[in-house]
């Protein structure tokens, strides 16, 4: 039988397990974008008004990761509770402004090749859609802690891509974009591997094994939608 302080000890090692992978999760992505945006400090001015919004929701959203399940562990479940809110005004305007990002990206993309226009608008309207969908998903849930949990952490898997696939590409050109489509399978499974093991938890019922399939079908998406013809075709429209 688990005792009381066993059950303690096993809480505890999972809110400061959470709190590692949010942390390695911002480092990842804010390195990745040193050499495209903040290694021009001070001389931000280059860079659009959506860019600098963008990126402070951005590094918002990965703050409350880190510290919300430090305030669990502190049983601190009142500042915990006035801290996630402001998601619910982060991630609208996350939402709002990768849409405006990936417009007009697009548009640019346009004119120099379809193909990567297609490509790049496809990534950016599943990044958009997944994001919004498991951000909901966490707050339908947030009584349940487990699938709360693993809602925020897929949530977060997609804001970690587009940092890590630049870290990646600095390292060696073209390794970003492999990348960005295994690293969000290993995430996933690592987790899923171990609450079977450690926890004993089905795997049908892990909202990990959930994120896994539908990363899954956002990978199948990518390699077949951005080279039929409707979507470039709408492309082509979108962008004017």
């Amino acid at each position: 039988m688990v005792t009381f302080n066993q059950l303690h000890i096993h809480m505890e090692r999972k809110y400061l397990t959470l709190t590692l992978i949010f942390a390695s999760i911002a480092a990842i992505s804010v390195i990745g974008f040193y050499s495209s945006y903040l290694s021009s400090f001070p001389d931000y001015g280059k860079f659009s008004l959506v860019i600098h919004i963008h990126f402070v929701a951005f590094l918002s959203w990965l703050a409350i990761t880190i510290v919300q399940p430090l305030l669990i562990r502190s049983g601190n479940a009142a500042l915990h509770r006035r801290i996630g809110n402001l998601a619910y005004v982060i991630a609208p305007v996350m939402v709002t402004t990768m849409a405006l990002l990936v417009l007009g990206q697009t548009r640019k993309l346009v004119g120099e090749s379809m193909n990567a226009a297609a490509i790049s608008s496809v990534i950016g309207v599943l990044d958009i859609v997944s994001f919004s969908a498991y951000f909901t998903l966490a707050m339908v849930n947030r009584r349940n802690l487990r699938w709360h949990v693993g809602f925020i952490v897929a949530a977060t898997i997609i804001v970690l891509n587009p940092g890590m696939s630049r870290l990646f590409n600095h390292i060696k050109p073209g390794l970003g974009l492999p990348a960005a489509v295994i690293v969000p399978f290993l995430i996933p499974l690592c987790i899923i591997v171990y609450e079977k093991v450690k926890l004993n938890k089905a795997i049908l019922r892990s909202p990990y094994a959930l994120f896994f399939v539908c990363w899954a079908v956002e990978i199948a998406i990518l390699v077949t939608v951005p080279g039929t013809e409707g979507w470039k075709g709408m492309v082509s429209w979108v962008a004017g």
